[in-house]
């Protein structure tokens, strides 16, 4: 006849895959909270890139300006400086078309 035994060795092995079973989900679990993290990080690298590229157009955009309107302001005083000499001219044109009349 077939030894029979207590059911001891069958629970430690019930015992053992169950534990088995533990320490693989928990390595799983890890794993999972890992590819989270690292796909959380990527993207607040990529938010934080697109914030810097943002401010870096914003700040491109307020030189051009500066440099558009101090290019204007440089114009306008160019042509307000050759409207005041040629009022100039017209007066001494002036004056001396009175002294030769008087």
């Amino acid at each position: 006849m077939a030894r029979r035994g207590s059911g001891l060795r069958t629970a430690i092995k019930i015992v053992k895959a169950i534990d088995k079973a533990n320490k693989q989900a928990a390595r799983e679990a890890q794993r999972r909270e890992k590819v989270r993290q690292r796909a959380e990080a990527q993207a607040l690298r990529e938010h934080e890139r697109s914030v810097r590229e943002a401010q870096r157009e914003l700040q491109r955009r307020f030189r051009a300006q500066k440099s558009a309107a101090k290019h204007a302001f440089k114009d306008a005083m160019a042509t307000a400086s050759e409207e005041y000499q040629e009022r100039c001219e017209e007066r001494a044109a002036l004056r001396k078309q009175f002294i030769q009349e008087v």
